[in-house]
């Protein structure tokens, strides 16, 4: 990436529990050409490279792009069929993507990556009526491992997950770190805590965790992603 560009690594989900939107914006930039070109990259769970394409939308317009068409020849991982998208287009823009499950969409800004000695932390509550999955996108050429941390009350589980280089993974929190450790304390109540990654020096990884709290019905449930500061 060159100092006149920038480049967002999202995590984006498909059919048929997902749908994922790019929206890219001009910024408060003004620029000189009449349009604005956005060049994406669409990478399968273990990195290998699946389409693609060019948004090309006026400055003074939002480009929105429905990326379904070209997720079609993604993998599924966990019953879902997700990948990692790269979005690189001229210095002053700003993207986002939107990610719809059910009747219940969200716009999120890009992740931040983190590498080196870096450590990102994400605030997160537990508890038997809520179910969270975490997001990882790998941005480097290498099989990236990272250290994911949650501390809860007097405890602090630790496991290490690892993402294929450029590709991407989703795990469920509860049902496959938690229920691996012996503690069920989590599952009484709305337990404050937060979850702290701490990547291989030679990694650039992001995480988000999708937050779900079921309700009586599909409409009344709520959905909400997570990012890391």
């Amino acid at each position: 990436m060159s100092g006149s560009e920038v480049t967002s690594h999202f995590w984006v989900g498909g059919a048929p529990f997902f749908s994922s939107s790019l929206l890219v914006s001009s910024g408060t930039r003004k620029w000189v050409d009449e349009t604005l070109v956005a060049s994406c990259r669409l990478f399968d769970v273990d990195g290998a490279p699946v389409n693609s394409f060019q948004v090309e939308f006026p400055v003074c317009e939002a480009g929105v792009v429905e990326l379904e068409p070209f997720m079609t020849e993604l993998k599924m991982q966990g019953g879902i069929a997700q990948g990692h998208l790269v979005v690189t287009s001229p210095a002053g823009t700003k993207h986002f993507c939107r990610q719809q499950s059910g009747t219940h969409p969200q716009i999120v800004s890009a992740p931040t990556l983190i590498g080196g000695r870096e450590h990102a932390f994400i605030p997160i509550v537990l508890g038997a009526a809520r179910e969270h999955l975490l997001l990882f996108v790998n941005a480097s050429a290498e099989v990236s491992q990272v250290t994911v941390r949650l501390f809860y009350g007097s405890r602090s589980p630790e496991w290490t997950v690892s993402v294929p280089a450029y590709g991407c993974s989703s795990v469920p929190l509860e049902d496959e770190l938690l229920r691996s450790f012996s503690d069920t304390s989590w599952q009484k109540g709305a337990v404050q805590g937060y979850i702290r990654l701490s990547p291989r020096p030679q990694s650039s990884i992001a995480c988000q965790i999708l937050e779900r709290i079921p309700g009586e019905t599909a409409e009344s449930e709520q959905f909400r992603c997570l990012q890391s500061w």
